[in-house]
């Protein structure tokens, strides 16, 4: 049989196809489509149990895809709660900057959906500042675009004493 497809396996979010696919030879870090490893691929299409068991592995976690976004920054913008809880988990940074200024609170804070309001609560609880700035002084708050839950939650978030 052909060896699977890593990324493929990464898709169908099935820890079995992951291993049977690693089993046949594929590389865990292979970059894909879009220069993205499995674990990046896994992070952006909200694949848990694919993610959880790539971390397991230690699938390498700083590797960028094709613009230069980690899976942190990944989970951010795409608004994966879930993926962001099992990633601080596994010991990344919450609060980890882009090239580009942006932390993972920034990215989570431009999406639209309920699930970016989720993802923004995760790293919250994760300790993030509600205030985190970025490179060039703006604030969480400032990236919201239209997710009125977002701003709230951002609002009422109790801040830290100076």
């Amino acid at each position: 049989a052909a060896a699977a497809d890593i990324h493929e396996a990464v898709r169908s979010d099935s820890a079995e196809a992951v291993e049977a696919a690693l089993s046949s030879g594929e590389d865990l870090n292979k970059i894909g489509p879009g220069g993205q490893t499995p674990l990046m691929h896994g992070v952006l299409q909200g694949m848990a149990k694919a993610v959880a068991f790539l971390l397991e592995k230690r699938a390498d976690t700083t590797i960028a895809e094709k613009d230069g976004y980690t899976p942190m920054h990944g989970a951010g913008f795409q608004g994966r709660a879930d993926i962001m809880k099992l990633l601080i988990a596994h010991g990344l940074n919450p609060s980890d900057m882009h090239t580009d200024g942006y932390t993972p609170l920034h990215r989570s804070c431009w999406g639209g959906e309920p699930r970016h309001t989720e993802t923004v609560k995760v790293l919250l609880e994760a300790g993030v500042s509600p205030d985190e700035p970025s490179k060039d002084g703006k604030l969480p708050v400032d990236m919201v675009r239209g997710n009125g839950e977002t701003r709230k939650l951002l609002k009422e978030r109790p801040r830290q004493k100076k």
